[in-house]
């Protein structure tokens, strides 16, 4: 699979990402329910409208009506001026599991192993992303970081607060061993577990 590269970069990509989804035949007609975009990816929940009984679901089970519903992953990038982007669907396996759940809920039952395995990554992903961080809670990593100081640390206090001449809240962390303030990058990524 390559990717396919725009000498320009469509006004709207998302309707230019549900058009590349719509399509029709003399077996089926698909098209996009809802699509999301995270970072540089989207991640479409496409319908397909069997027109034949006999028609191939790929591994998808098919409703009453002849209908299933899987899920199409775009990676796109900017480059020299153009757009371009690689398309995949679930059965595929790809990389990229971070669809939202609002996507995943609308996807038909399927035994296709690759599309339950990256289901199953989106649904943890999707997990782990809505896990909450307040200010004292204490949590502890799964596998200890090594920080520049040459230490190991695992476990650490939260700490949310402003810094002075800024607006937003950061978040920090305080290693409770040692009391030294750290920041870690990619911590709700992480595995890691409340503990107090």
């Amino acid at each position: 699979m390559g990717w396919l590269i725009y000498n320009h970069t469509p006004r709207d990509i998302k309707a230019e990402i549900e058009r590349l989804c719509t399509y029709e035949d003399e077996v089926r007609a698909a098209r996009p329910l809802r699509a999301s975009r995270v970072g540089t990816v989207w991640y479409v929940a496409v319908e397909v409208q069997l027109k034949r009984p006999d028609g191939e679901t790929y591994g998808h089970e098919a409703d009453a009506m002849g209908r299933y519903v899987f899920a199409a992953v775009f990676l796109t990038r900017r480059e020299n001026g153009g757009w371009g982007y690689k398309s995949m669907d679930e059965g595929q396996g790809p990389v990229e599991s971070q669809a939202p759940l609002a996507i995943l809920n609308l996807l038909s039952p399927t035994t296709t192993d690759y599309a339950l395995a990256w289901r199953q990554r989106c649904r943890e992903h999707a997990a782990k992303a809505s896990r909450k961080l307040t200010h004292g809670d204490v949590i502890e990593l799964a596998q200890p970081l090594e920080f520049t100081d040459g230490r190991q640390r695992s476990r650490f206090t939260v700490h949310k607060g402003r810094n002075p001449g800024e607006k937003r809240v950061s978040t920090s962390f305080i290693c409770a061993e040692t009391g030294a303030h750290c920041r870690i990058s990619g911590v709700m990524k992480r595995d890691w577990k409340t503990v107090g």
